[in-house]
């Protein structure tokens, strides 16, 4: 469409038109409203289809599509135009497009009522709103104000009346220009408007009026902030994202709040009131009975409440919290002279951690679920009722903690992919949009070069012949300049031509009428318009355009030459464009060939003159070019003489750089060129106008901008012939890998120096390191600079890595330079960056910048939303609860709170973190409950989202990179790296093969038999048996015996001979050829050998025959295609012994041997057998128990410790026994060749020494203590004995090098920030403590003298900066977010090097530990995830087996659909009873309402346990105790109400069975209240809490629902992913099992202190599991690692006392300590439980897929209850009839509704015997129908589907298809018979229908007729005429046929005029029927 018709000025003409189209568009819907009435409904419907919706590309707030871009014209912008999206055509709207292109949308009504789209107020007003610079003032207006709030005091008080005037200036211009709410597109239709009104509203309020609390409200104005997000494209993204998630994660919250209730429940039940006991001194107790006065006397229990309620009587290890004690087993206990009391007044943590009420115990249930600080109430709670209640959290953990914050995680990954995808659509369709037009373009470009250059040759010679005529012509023409004004207009394009029409004003009667009606527009012609069809002086104008004129002679003339040229041309275009590609090259050519005259020399910068160029057909925009399909490019505008190039010639330019020739100046009579100049102006009708024409001369196009000419000038150092040699050999030197070696070593060691950097340093230290860093900086700089010489600038900073060691090498210099200057050693930090350099040669490290630079992009938009969010929060959090901090906490002030900017700042980025509940218990505190919705919005929005969308950042980018991996980098850049270790490997291979073949030589002084072959590495020797040299991969053998050969692939070789490249290549082929035909078949595990096998297929048959003899011992030859698994040992030696030593094969003859034989077959068969394995697996799990027992308490039960060393010795025994007939039935090599029988041969040595040892008297030894701690690896074994850990290891073990890869990265990533903090903190973290360990304030002491002169103690934090190992381990605390709040508090106050520390002295070192959180944490340990996400995927690739990967997806839908149904086959359902009564019950209880029923009964009743709490009053116990009696009696009159319904059949089902042990319970639980209770409390559980486990049937309503789909996705991905959840599971316990016992030998006797106390500890096999559970989640591991490495103040070495009492040694080991913990955090924290959540994320979206496109095993269950209801014996068949009403009662989304007849018949379902209908083929035609895959490969159906059909076997007699076209068929027969019967007249009466039924034999041959008597033959008796007789007469006919006995073969087509609506459902091939019948009624 051309952009005259395309963009027009929206005028009140416009309005009018609108309102036509609407007045027409209502008129149309009226007359349809009343064709509808009279019943033409599929008019209507075919209408409805046809919705219009809005084009997105024409979205209002959208830039202008790239196809428009160049067609707008300049002028149009900001004003009003036409709307062009046909969605608004009926409605009333105009666009406005503004300076950046961004289409704005308006209504074009009144606004205000006042103000018409024409009035000059609003067109100003819609001027300013749509210039970019408004938006630009108002976003830095939002921004400057921001700023003012986020300032505690404000500088000025006018200020808010500045901010409020802008934004009361924008709402008026706004509200003018848009109208304000009555129609579409006005003020308030915006959302984003609604806040900007309500703020300005109240800021005017609460200027008149004081609101108290609303003018909080104002702190909304924040959100504005938010606006920023319109302005930056890539935000959108994001933004679109997070906006997605929160919509889709609407089904998780529904699930998690369920889930936490239910958790809640079961928590109160079991933890009401109790973690209100405390320990209570009885030291101090006295009772005094004593009364004063006339007071009574107490009772001694009054006075033991009263004294043991009072806080200062309650124990407190550490001064702040009050112990808690439990008095159940395994509880902890109080110290000495302390007793544990229940019911105290206070609750932990500020009374806020309790199950007292739902709410607070809802509250830490999702503490728990988010992991924050939980190992506190883990704690708590264990210590007060005992070990075995950590079940309960390990249920809220794995399922609240691990499943469903991960499936928010999976849900905002997938949004976010989703959301990227389709930008990723919108933006390559704008690029396949740009590379359209380029490709038109340069497909014109060649084809009007080509013309041009040719019909400049066909000038010169036509040009002497119009020289005379265009003399005439020139005089002719200058009289009538402005008469003579040539009118263009575009006209349709033909085939091969293009109409000019030069006009005058009259119309010529000479010229002939136009083809083409023109739609004649209004507008003027504009000359910069570049839309216009080119122009060609082709044709002549046609009379019916008014402005023709007949041309002049001149223009006859020239137009003629050009069409003889053209004729003579005859270039076709179509094969121009199919030939662009190829032609182009050779065009040029012979362009360039014709091309023999001299060119005229002209400097490029010469401004060529209009006569240079004989013709130039390139004319300026306004002008017309060559060809016609040139409509819509771009030339140049001309505007005022000046040139403007538009934006496709630039990319023209650069893309069609080849197809700029410079065109010759041809030397031509000056006055030819006036002729042609004259000509050219004509038809241009621009002689005199005021554009001069400048046409586009390619030299223009040649010359270099400035920029580039001076770069070439200085930059390109090509001076002279010697430089040039100098460069060259520069570059030999610092180009060679050895150079890039020698720099990669150099970083390593510079890396070393800076690590070396530590706090108490020596001079020596402190001089190596700064002479180091010289050295190192002058060899850096030196490669820089040279490298700059042998590359030359141009392509030195043409690589990013020269361009990054540069900047490096500057900045080294820059900071020795400003050596002295003090705070400038950030500079120092720079020289870190080296490190990154490493990246070149290692691929891991050189992927993983990758990603992350490339998600720099949306990385950087996405700390822009972090940024705001945090931004927002902040200002309101400081807003909000400034004042009541302030007020409550006055002098005492906590360090995280609201009073300023910078604190809320860290309060909030701390939320993100994951740590919410400490800060909030604060705020409560002082604000009240209104800080726990903040935090925990915060909570929700800032974590589970906004943090989320980093990791699906991420994981997306993972995607994306390991999928276009670096390959394709590699490919252009070799890696000198490893370039230079290949040589020093090349060298070591050489000299050894030197060595060997001189050793050979030496021994054997035989020449060689081959005396043609020189080669170093083939060795003389005999050959026997005509054996041949062969190719082991380094040095070539000779083997002796060919018999015993196998082929395999010369690859191989050829790969090894790769690595010496000075080997000639006919020795290297003629090796190959012996190979091929020698290769001996080494033996080693039969897989080995029959892989190889079955890749022998390269050599042909002879050869194959030669080789296949059979072996000396007849060893069966491994046949290629069906693998045998021997079930003998294979061979006692192996092949080469037995060919070198002839003896071995004597051996295996000799009796000796044969017996030997058969013991190794019995070995074998031993081992093979299944019970072996399932009594090995018995002891390993034995032995592990033995393992477990050894306690702490161990030493004072002699007896069991004499036991297990007894089962110890026992269990080695066998598993050295075990080993031995392993090794006796496989041989060394094959157990030595299998990973897991290394792991059981270490574990087995280790015992074996470990008994050595024993019998030496030496285990005592420490060294050989340590190694009987290595026994613990026991366990490992059973790993390999089973399948499903087996699995989940493989999987581990294959990401191991990946995780290992990205374990480096972290700790060089974190290298770098542990070198900055050494430089920051180093030394710093030491302060001055009293003797109580408090830290003493600065005007005490100042420094370390001061403190040391005042007897006080000068300490250093356990976790500082003071060298780089700890700082790793200060940073792994920061990362893991356990620990860093001390951490952190240390480093803010830090002060300088023996300085006592002051409070937030430095607190802007905040920033460190945020850059490092982001960087180091956020990013780095994400890495994890993405890691082991993206190797699951690659495992799930390699393992997707051959089937499905030769499927299309449609294919694998239905393959997946198939396998689900398998699985599933119709119930027979459960017969109602015949007694009436009961009948009825049945069919209640059977009834969905009744489920539903029940189901609102259970949830009130959950909601009055909700409504318990501890310390009820009397009256409400008692009320909720009846509501309780009666649902007892609700749910106890279901079951006896189901038990008559379905009598026996009730224990069919599950819940059924679960109900009615809770109905017993219950009623048991009420008859004996008062005895029972207390017994079930006791031993058994109570009631209640299977009350709150019947809240899981809601999972049977749910399927009911029909909007709890997405429910019901999210259980069902759970329900997948639980049997990989039990292998993970089972593989973390594992990995607890073994380091609990590594923690009790190393831990057992640790000094109770920090995290270790009496309930936590490593003293006993369940406690440590306890503890290393907690830590799994990395919660409290900072506290447990302080207490095993603690090694001040306490016993060094252990005693034994005569009197055999022991003091075992209780210091912690420091090393030991952190490798043991760090490992275990490392293995469980970022591997196993990263598995679960790549298990989830992977499932989960399978799932959703599943749900999306397939079908779920929810469709198939809900088909078969719906088939129970038609088919109650569960025959698996339903009449055909019954057909239409079971498909329409189906559920969505395998429903067809009724009238589905058609639809049946497309589906072409199987019709059986007896017009029954087999259920498996209607379910699988409903699945092909939904799926709408019709053509499924057949080997599916056969797989999937027989296996059902075999069991039951039925005939298929029809189809429902072909039953149609059997009655259709009858149709035309009784159509034709009728039409026979009344031409002949009277006909005698058909025979009786019995006798017509007698006839079985003849019936069968008419098909039509059978069918016509079917049962099913409805369709069959209605006819065309309505003649009630169809029926009879079809059985006449076949009377007829008995008599006529003469039948012939009818083929009826259908003819197109009556194919009906039936027929028509038929394809096109079936409407042909085919049938016998007799003959007659054919005539």
């Amino acid at each position: 469409m051309e952009e005259e018709e395309f963009f027009r000025l929206f005028t009140p003409q416009s309005l009018v038109h609108i309102e036509d189209r609407i007045a027409e568009e209502k008129a149309f819907k009226k007359a349809e409203k009343q064709a509808h009435e009279e019943g033409e409904e599929e008019e209507l419907a075919a209408h409805e289809e046809e919705e219009p919706k809005p084009n997105p590309k024409y979205e209002a707030g959208k830039k202008l599509p790239l196809s428009l871009k160049d067609l707008f014209p300049v002028e149009y912008t900001s004003k009003p135009l036409e709307d062009f999206d046909e969605f608004y055509e009926t409605q009333k709207t105009f666009v406005v497009v503004g300076k950046d292109m961004t289409i704005y949308r308006f209504s074009a009504t009144n606004a205000l009522y006042l103000l018409s789209p024409f009035n000059p107020i609003r067109r100003g007003a819609l001027y300013v709103l749509v210039h970019p610079l408004f938006s630009a003032l108002i976003i830095i207006t939002i921004i400057v104000n921001c700023a003012f709030m986020a300032m505690t005091e404000q500088p000025f008080t006018w200020i808010e009346y500045v901010f409020t005037g802008v934004y009361t200036m924008e709402a008026l211009i706004k509200i003018s220009a848009r109208g304000f709410i009555i129609n579409t597109f006005t003020y308030l239709r915006d959302p984003w408007n609604w806040l900007d009104f309500a703020v300005i509203s109240l800021a005017y309020v609460t200027m008149g009026v004081d609101l108290g609390n609303l003018s909080a409200l104002r702190t909304f104005r924040v959100l504005r902030a938010l606006k920023t997000v319109a302005v930056i494209p890539g935000l959108k993204t994001i933004v679109g994202a997070l906006l997605e998630a929160v919509r889709r994660l609407r089904d998780v919250m529904i699930l998690t709040v369920f889930m936490l209730s239910i958790f809640a429940l079961v928590g109160m039940q079991l933890y009401m009131g109790t973690l209100r006991q405390k320990c209570v001194t009885f030291a101090n107790f006295t009772y005094d009975n004593s009364t004063e006065g006339n007071e009574t006397a107490w009772s001694y229990d009054d006075a033991w409440i009263e004294y043991a309620m009072n806080p200062a009587h309650w124990y407190t290890p550490d001064g702040t919290e009050y112990l808690i004690c439990g008095n159940a087993s395994g509880a902890g206990h109080c110290p000495p002279n302390y007793v544990c009391i229940n019911n105290t007044h206070t609750n932990p943590n500020f009374n806020f951690t309790h199950f007292d009420n739902f709410g607070t115990a809802l509250l830490c249930t999702f503490r728990l679920m988010t992991q924050d600080f939980w190992e506190n109430l883990y704690q708590i709670t264990l210590r007060a009722e005992g070990p075995y209640h950590c079940a309960y959290f390990i249920i809220v953990i794995l399922l609240g903690s691990f499943y469903l914050v991960n499936l928010i995680l999976a849900i905002v990954a997938m949004s976010y992919d989703e959301t990227q995808k389709q930008d990723q659509a919108d933006a390559d369709e704008e690029e396949e949009e740009r590379k359209k037009a380029m490709q038109i373009h340069a497909i014109q470009q060649t084809i009007h070069d080509g013309l041009r250059e040719d019909y400049q040759e066909y000038l010169e010679e036509k040009l002497s012949q119009a020289k005379s005529h265009s003399e005439t012509s020139l005089s002719d023409h200058e009289g009538e300049d402005n008469a003579d004004k040539i009118s263009v207009r575009s006209n349709k394009p033909e085939e091969n031509g293009q109409f000019l029409s030069v006009s005058k004003k009259q119309p010529s009667l000479s010229l002939p009428g136009s083809p083409f009606v023109r739609r004649n527009t209004k507008k003027k012609y504009n000359a910069n318009h570049g839309d216009h069809q080119p122009l060609m002086l082709d044709n002549l104008p046609y009379i019916d355009d008014p402005n023709a004129v007949t041309p002049c002679s001149d223009d006859l003339n020239m137009n003629l030459t050009y069409k003889q040229f053209l004729a003579s041309r005859r270039n076709s275009y179509a094969s121009l464009l199919k030939r662009t590609g190829s032609s182009r090259r050779s065009s040029f050519a012979s362009r360039d060939s014709r091309r023999s005259l001299p060119r005229s020399p002209r400097s490029p910068l010469e401004k060529p003159g209009k006569l240079d160029t004989p013709w130039d057909w390139k004319k300026p925009k306004d002008s017309s070019h060559l060809h016609p399909l040139d409509a819509g490019e771009h030339g140049k505008h001309v505007e005022n003489g000046s040139l403007h190039d538009s934006r496709m010639d630039i990319e023209k330019k650069s893309h069609d750089g080849d197809m700029c020739h410079p065109h010759a100046g041809k030397h031509v009579d000056p006055r030819d060129m006036m002729v042609i100049k004259n000509l050219l102006a004509h038809a241009e009708g621009h002689r005199n106008s005021k554009h001069s024409i400048i046409s586009e001369f390619p030299f223009e196009e040649e010359e270099l901008p400035l920029k580039d000419r001076l770069y070439n000038r200085f930059c390109s150092w090509h001076c002279c012939r010697c430089y040039v040699k100098f460069q060259e050999f520069i570059a030999m030197i610092i180009l060679d890998a050895f150079v890039d070696l020698f720099i990669t070593i150099c970083i390593l060691a510079n890396t070393a120096f800076m690590a070396a950097d530590q706090h108490p340093k020596s001079p020596e230290l402190a001089e190596i390191l700064i002479y180091g860093n010289y050295v190192f900086t002058g060899i850096f700089a030196s490669e820089a600079f040279l490298k700059l010489i042998a590359l030359s600038p141009p392509n030195y900073f043409r690589d990013g890595w020269n361009i990054f060691d540069f900047f490096i090498v500057v900045l080294s210099f820059l900071e020795m330079a400003l050596d002295g200057v003090s705070g400038l050693s950030v500079l120092r930090s720079f020289r870190l960056l080296r490190v990154f350099k490493l990246a070149r040669s290692w691929q891991t490290l050189n992927m993983l910048i990758r990603i992350v630079a490339g998600t720099m992009g949306a990385l950087g938009n996405l700390i822009f939303v972090l940024a705001i969010v945090v931004f927002i929060f902040a200002v309101m959090g400081q807003q909000l609860f400034r004042d009541g901090y302030l007020s409550e906490y006055a002098d005492n002030m906590p360090r995280w709170n609201f009073t300023d900017f910078l604190h809320s700042f860290m309060i909030i980025f701390r939320v993100l973190c994951g740590e919410w509940i400490e800060s909030m218990w604060a705020c409560t505190n002082a604000n009240g409950p209104v800080c726990v919705p903040f935090f925990l919005l915060t909570y929700v929005i800032g974590n589970l989202v906004v943090l989320n969308l980093f990791l699906a950042l991420l994981l997306n980018s993972f995607g994306a990179e390991s999928l276009s991996g670096g390959e394709n980098e590699e490919d252009k850049e070799p890696n000198k790296l490893s370039e230079a270790i290949g040589r020093f490997t090349r060298l070591g291979r050489w000299i050894k093969v030197k060595v060997i073949v001189c050793l050979k030589v030496k021994m054997k002084s035989k020449p060689k038999p081959n005396g043609g072959d020189a080669s170093p590495r083939l060795n003389g020797k005999d050959l026997p048996d005509g054996g041949q040299p062969f190719s082991n991969g380094t040095v070539i053998e000779l083997q002796a015996k060919p018999e015993d050969t196998e082929i395999t692939l010369p690859g191989e070789l050829v790969l090894v001979e790769n690595h010496s490249p000075e080997k000639s290549t006919g020795i290297l082929e003629n090796e190959k050829k012996m190979d091929d035909e020698t290769r001996p078949n080494s033996r080693g595990s039969q897989r080995e050998s029959l892989s190889s096998n079955s890749r022998n297929s390269m050599s042909d048959d002879d050869t194959k025959l030669s080789l296949t003899k059979v072996d000396a011992e007849g060893e069966p030859e491994i046949n290629e295609v069906k693998v045998t698994y021997a079930n003998y040992p294979d061979d006692c030696f192996c092949k080469i012994c037995r060919r070198k030593c002839p003896c071995c094969i004597r051996f295996e003859n000799t009796k000796l041997g044969k017996r030997f034989w058969k013991i190794r077959c019995l070995a074998y068969a031993l081992v093979e057998h299944k019970y072996f394995e399932t009594f090995i697996i018995t002891m390993i799990l034995a032995s592990s128990v033995a393992l477990a027992i050894e306690d702490v308490y161990l030493s004072e039960r002699p007896i069991l410790a004499m036991i297990l060393e007894i089962t110890d010795r026992f269990f080695t025994a066998i598993f050295i026994l075990e080993m031995l007939i392993k090794w006796t039935a496989f041989g060394f090599k094959k157990y030595f060749t299998d990973a897991w029988c290394w792991l059981d041969f270490v574990i087995v040595g280790i015992s074996i020494m470990m008994l050595v040892f024993e019998l030496l008297g030496l285990q005592k030894m420490t060294a050989i203590k340590a190694m009987r701690t290595l026994r613990a690896l026991r366990p490992l074994r059973a790993v390999s004995r089973w399948e499903g850990m087996r699995v989940v290891v493989n999987a581990l073990i294959k990401a191991i090098p990946s995780i290992a890869n990205v374990m480096m990265v972290c700790l060089i990533f974190w290298l770098i920030f542990g070198i900055v903090g050494v430089q920051f903190f180093a030394g710093k973290f030491y302060k001055c403590e009293d003797e109580d360990g408090v830290k003493l304030p600065v005007n005490i002491t100042a420094n370390k003298t001061e403190c040391l002169a005042k007897n006080y103690t000068w300490v250093n934090s356990k976790v500082n900066f003071d060298n780089v190992m700890m700082a790793y381990l200060a940073l792994f605390q920061v990362a893991t977010y356990k620990g860093w709040i001390e951490v952190m508090t240390d480093a803010i106050d830090s002060t300088d090097i023996d300085v006592q520390p002051d409070p937030e002295v430095n607190v802007y070192m905040y920033l460190y530990f945020v850059f490092f959180i982001i960087f180091g944490s956020f990013f780095t340990l994400n890495l994890f995830i993405g890691v082991i996400i993206e190797n699951f995927n690659q495992q799930k690739k390699k393992a997707g087996g051959s089937l499905e990967m030769f499927m299309t997806e449609d294919q694998k839908k239905y393959y997946k659909a198939m396998k689900r149904m398998a699985a599933k086959s119709p119930q027979k359902s459960i017969p109602r009873p015949g007694n009436i009564i009961m009948g009825w019950i049945f069919d209640a209880v059977t009834n969905q309402k009744f489920d539903i029923g029940i189901m609102i009964i259970i949830m009130l009743n959950m909601l009055t346990m909700a409504l318990e709490h501890y310390n009820q009053s009397e009256q409400f116990t008692t009320i909720l105790n009846y509501i309780n009696v009666s649902f007892i009696i609700i749910f106890t009159v279901e079951c006896v109400l189901k038990l008559i319904g379905l009598r026996h059949y009730y224990f069919k089902f599950p819940w059924n069975i679960f109900d009615f042990v809770v109905v017993v319970l219950s009623i048991l639980g009420e008859i004996v209240s008062v005895a029972l209770s207390d017994v079930m409390d006791q031993f058994l559980v109570s009631p209640t809490l299977l009350r709150v486990v019947r809240v899981f049937r809601v999972g049977r309503v749910l399927r009911l629902v029909k909007s709890a789909k997405g429910i019901r996705t999210l259980l069902f991905s759970l329900a997948v992913s639980l049997p990989a959840l039990f292998n993970i599971a089972l593989l973390l316990f594992l990995v607890m099992f073994i380091y609990a016992t590594f923690g009790m030998s190393f831990f057992m006797h640790v000094k109770h202190q920090y995290g270790i106390d009496d309930c936590f500890n490593f003293e006993t096999f369940f406690r440590s599991i306890i503890y290393l559970f907690q830590m799994c989640t990395s919660a409290g591991w900072n506290s447990a690692l302080a207490g095993i490495t603690n090694e001040e103040d306490c016993i060094e070495e252990t005693q034994t006392f005569d009197n055999g009492t022991t003091i075992w040694k209780d210091c912690g080991d420091y090393k030991i300590g952190v490798v043991y913990l760090c490992s275990y955090l490392v293995l469980s924290f970022l591997v196993v439980v990263n598995m679960y959540i790549a298990v989830i994320l992977e499932n989960f979206s399978q799932a959703t897929e599943d749900v999306q496109q397939g079908l779920t095993s929810d469709e198939f269950d809900l088909f078969y209850e719906k088939w129970e209801k038609f088919d109650p014996e569960a025959t698996k068949f339903i009449p055909l009839g019954q057909l239409s009403d079971f498909v329409d009662y189906l559920e969505e989304p395998l429903r067809l509704p009724k009238p589905n007849h058609f639809m049946l018949v497309k589906l072409d379902i199987p019709i059986c015997e007896n017009d029954k209908v087999y259920c498996r083929d209607i379910l699988d035609a409903l699945t092909k129908n939904f799926l709408g895959t019709s053509d499924t490969p057949g080997e599916i159906d056969v797989n999937e589907v027989e296996k059902d059909k075999e069991k039951i076997e039925y005939k298929v007699v029809s189809s429902t298809l072909l039953r149609q076209k059997e009655h259709y068929a009858a149709r035309v027969i009784q159509k034709a018979w009728r039409r026979y019967r009344n031409e002949r007249g009277s006909l005698p009466s058909p025979p009786p229908y019995d006798m017509v039924i007698s006839k079985e034999s003849d019936m069968i041959t008419s098909k039509g007729s059978e069918m016509a008597t079917s049962k099913d033959s409805k369709d069959t008796a209605t006819t065309v005429n309505g003649d009630t007789a169809s029926t009879k007469s079809l059985k006449s006919d076949t009377s007829n046929k008995q008599t006529a006995g003469s039948s012939v073969d009818v083929h009826i087509e259908i003819p197109e005029s009556e194919i009906t609506e039936e027929t028509a459902m038929l394809s096109p091939e079936n409407r042909t029927v085919e049938l016998r019948a007799d003959s007659d009624v054919v005539a």
